[in-house]
């Protein structure tokens, strides 16, 4: 982390972003760091490492600790050790230096501990130690393997592939083609393909026999009818279908892409297999070369890649995060859905973005501000602990309810990227990158968070106290 000597670092991405940021040309920013405008700029297309002389440099300059210019995996591995050590189970939280040496100097017994950590989390959440324990050792043993969230590990695998996968993604986009498929007819399109391919009929479930609070489709494989409610979305419906070809056509395919030693369990596998599925659903609603071309001729608009390809704001959203395809990337995303108490429920990141494992979110975080405005976007320049400037677009969506008793959640779903990829984001017209006043500093969250002087905590970082007010 703070020790760079010994091996290469390619941070092009956080040095043009610091100097879009102070609003430095090129040619001026090299002056100042004593090379060549030519030379800056292959250093911010990551065509040359940055050397540990101007890295030093770079942070005296811009007041930013070392760890900004960090690896990705680096950045998401202190912040959950430094999440981990801040539990109340432990008596105080380990000093930031310790943290990071651990990092630098024993990266796989911190793995091996955040891994310990998730499950002794699992086994308190479930209650586990308040149940008297009759199980035999061998039990105990079966139990303990399974402790870990089945749903964390799957995130944590996606994650690890940066929420891309090949194999489907092609093989999706072939289909969009063999399929004759088109962007302004993909409902009407996947339902014939099901019917020709599969001899599946599509219909809708009559109003009187509806449950509330049903899934939107089911599927009879006996009589081959794909039964969807009514009045439910187009995009919805259309996703539906979409994900119904992909466990009708690409099973195969699905199992190999989730067979992967993580998934040592028939939970994770399960999991991973609803989640490959619904990412060839994406994939064929939105083909990676075509919507990755209309993503960057629109400057990533939402609204106008909506509309374009008949699809919701979340499935627009959650596309953008996995645009990571070898020598074709898109801008790098995060991409994260979020309840209004703070719960994450998704959360997928190309870029070294990440949020706390446990507990809630920053309340300074725009994702709250969207709830009480719903359907407008709220665009945010967030500034995390290690310095890192992030344009973050929030937006608060409530399906459409399918009857009086129908109580839809109302969700808010957040994608963001550098500011070093401002001029390709339609939303950083909107926005004043150069003045540091319309930052919005935020944290992983309060437990974890070493902003010691917020004044919107909820509660004080683990192994410190409140300092109150004078007078209070």
């Amino acid at each position: 982390m703070s020790d760079t000597s010994g091996r290469k670092m390619f941070c092009g991405n956080r040095v043009r972003a610091l100097r879009i940021a102070n609003a430095i040309s090129q040619r001026m920013m090299a002056q100042r760091l004593g090379i060549s405008a030519s030379y800056l700029n292959q250093i911010e297309n990551n065509a040359k490492p940055v050397p540990t002389r101007l890295l030093v440099t770079l942070c005296d300059m811009f007041s930013v600790a070392p760890s900004y210019f960090g690896d990705d995996g680096e950045i998401r591995m202190l912040r959950l050790l430094r999440e981990a050590s801040s539990d109340p189970m432990f008596r105080s939280a380990l000093p930031e230096r310790e943290i990071q040496g651990a990092i630098r100097d024993n990266p796989a017994f911190v793995k091996m501990f955040l891994e310990l950590y998730r499950s002794v989390r699992a086994m308190h959440e479930q209650g586990s130690e308040s149940q008297p324990d009759k199980r035999t050792e061998a039990e105990r043993a079966s139990a303990w393997s399974k402790l870990s969230s089945a749903y964390e590990i799957v995130g944590d695998w996606v994650q690890a592939e940066r929420n891309y996968f090949d194999t489907l993604d092609r093989a999706a986009e072939q289909l969009y083609e063999t399929a004759r498929l088109d962007t302004d007819t993909i409902g009407t399109g996947l339902e014939r393909h099901l019917r020709d391919r599969f001899g599946v009929t599509v219909s809708t479930t009559a109003a009187e026999s509806v449950i509330p609070n049903t899934s939107p489709c089911h599927f009879d494989s006996v009589e081959k009818v794909a039964r969807f409610l009514p009045g439910l979305p187009g995009p919805t419906r259309t996703f539906c279908m979409a994900r119904l070809v992909a466990h009708l056509g690409y099973a195969t395919l699905i199992d190999e892409a989730a067979r992967h030693p993580l998934l040592s369990d028939g939970n994770t596998r399960s999991i991973a297999r609803a989640a490959m599925a619904n990412y060839f659903a994406g994939g064929l609603i939105m083909p990676y070369e075509l919507f990755a071309a209309k993503a960057k001729a629109f400057k990533h608009d939402l609204d106008r890649l909506q509309t374009t390809f008949s699809a919701s704001y979340e499935q627009v959203c959650q596309r953008l995060s996995s645009l990571q395809r070898p020598g074709a990337e898109g801008v790098p995303f995060y991409f994260i859905k979020a309840d209004v108490a703070g719960n994450v429920l998704k959360s997928y990141s190309a870029n070294r973005f990440s949020r706390a494992r446990f507990g809630a979110l920053c309340p300074r975080w725009n994702v709250f501000e969207s709830f009480s405005a719903a359907g407008k976007l709220i665009i945010q320049i967030s500034q995390d602990t290690e310095g890192g400037l992030f344009i973050s677009v929030a937006r608060a969506v409530v399906p459409h309810p399918l009857s009086f008793f129908d109580r839809q959640p109302k969700r808010a779903i957040v994608l963001g990227c550098s500011v070093a990829h401002a001029d390709e984001v339609v939303y950083s017209s909107m926005l004043n990158l150069h003045d540091p006043r319309t930052f919005i500093s935020i944290g992983p969250g309060c437990r974890s968070c070493v902003r010691a002087d917020c004044e919107h905590r909820a509660m004080p970082q683990s192994g410190f106290f409140f300092q109150p007010a004078a007078g209070a």
